[in-house]
């Protein structure tokens, strides 16, 4: 449920005043840290301009409309719906976004009222998305009524939340669902994919903006878990056995696989690679992403797109009860050295979620129903608390820092790494 706050949260006007300050060209942000250590990442006024205007054609920013402002003013996607609502003359609507209550959790009484009023745009990540979308679908509100263009950022996980779309009735009032594609280092998105209604599978990018792939000796395999299932016979598949893999001497070539190259205003005309690995469609120009090149592993000739394997699990997770706590959003799966295998895939969660789990052991085999042998999860790794602090993200330690955590593997373990 969303709560009307009585102002503006601290933060939030802090920054306005240094946005409407003229004499003020150069800003401070902090990336997320998703990938690895957060920093401060510095963009002008300029930039932050265009990436504004990027999208109003799109998303249709106009003066005297309803803006929410749920995310939080230290980030990217709360600092720039206050610069929209600046530069297009939108009125701000302070809310909060009580996703205890949402889940059914007890939860004590609210001090803010609720806000029922309809907004015309709102931005969250897509976790908040879809508890959101949970609760006016359970109370039988047309999601319409409520909302104009819902944008969603921070996340890329977002099969569960077109599941949930798919519920909502045809017949209602229109409104829409955008997920947007972007960084810090472009002030928010440069590309967007609508998500509801005629969902679709590609992002198009913002005006003005040119796309290019470049191509390493890594982003012109073939990147998907699904080519696992049926490799080309010059390829071998990892065997379970002591015996060393053999490396294939060839590749697949996908010559529109690569890493995601972006030049425009939001850059300085600069070309910024971003080390996301796309599908390139040259006939429009249009994208779909893959994953990171630094979230994979290399294990037995294989790359494995760390991304995909997380959406496959948590696409399939729900089909099996066992496998039930995979739904939650406090795992991650991570490359970890392996003497005979080059690297292995370890499963990362913290000691709250590994607590919850049954008491069966973890063996690699569970993760049958969601992903090919070659993909399965060896080890697991405790990690801290705070890796999943921010919500939509997952702050990921690098793999020197997991192999400092005691990895455990799973084969004949208990939960808790302990053998059997």
């Amino acid at each position: 449920m969303l709560y009307l706050l009585p102002e503006l949260p601290a933060a939030a006007q802090a920054f306005l005043a240094d946005w409407e300050d003229k004499g003020r060209n150069v800003f401070e942000f902090q990336t997320s840290g998703t990938t690895g250590p957060a920093r401060i990442c510095q963009l002008s006024r300029q930039q932050i301009l265009h990436a504004a205007a990027s999208s109003q054609a799109t998303l249709g920013w106009a003066a005297g409309q309803s803006v929410g402002l749920v995310l939080p003013a230290t980030g990217m996607g709360g600092r720039m719906s206050l610069v929209r609502a600046s530069v297009y003359g939108m009125h701000l609507v302070p809310l909060a976004l009580d996703l205890g209550r949402l889940s059914n959790k007890p939860a004590p009484p609210c001090e803010h009222p609720p806000y029922t009023r309809y907004l015309d745009h709102l931005s969250l990540v897509p976790s908040q998305a879809l508890a959101l979308l949970q609760h006016w679908l359970d109370q039988g509100m047309d999601p319409g009524e409520r909302i104009g263009t819902l944008l969603l950022g921070g996340g890329s996980e977002v099969s569960d939340l077109r599941k949930m779309l798919e519920r909502v009735p045809a017949e209602g009032r229109p409104w829409r669902v955008f997920l947007g594609f972007g960084m810090t280092e472009t002030a928010g998105h440069f590309a967007l994919r609508r998500l509801f209604p005629h969902p679709e599978p590609s992002y198009t990018p913002s005006p003005g903006l040119e796309i290019s792939i470049e191509f390493d000796s890594d982003s012109d395999r073939e990147f998907s878990p699904e080519s696992q299932k049926r490799p080309q016979k010059s390829q071998k598949q990892p065997q379970e056995s002591p015996e060393p893999p053999q490396k294939s001497p060839e590749r697949l070539q996908v010559p529109q696989n690569g890493s995601l190259v972006i030049q425009g205003p939001v850059t300085n005309q600069e070309p910024l690679r971003t080390r996301e690995i796309v599908r390139l469609n040259p006939l429009d120009g249009t994208f779909e992403w893959l994953g990171r090149a630094d979230l994979t592993i290399q294990s037995g000739g294989h790359t494995l797109l760390i991304d995909e394997l997380e959406a496959q699990i948590r696409q399939k997770a729900g089909d099996y009860p066992e496998l039930s706590w995979l739904l939650s959003p406090q795992w991650y799966l991570a490359p970890l050295q392996d003497p005979v295998w080059g690297e292995q895939v370890a499963l990362c969660l913290p000691m709250s979620l590994l607590e919850t789990l049954p008491e069966a052991p973890l063996r690699p085999d569970i993760f049958a129903p969601c992903l090919p042998k070659a993909a399965y999860p060896r080890y697991l790794v405790v990690v801290p608390e705070d890796a999943f602090a921010i919500a939509g993200k997952v702050r990921r330690l690098d793999p020197k820092a997991l192999a400092l955590l005691d990895p455990q593997p799973l084969d004949r373990r208990n939960r808790f790494g302990q053998e059997l």
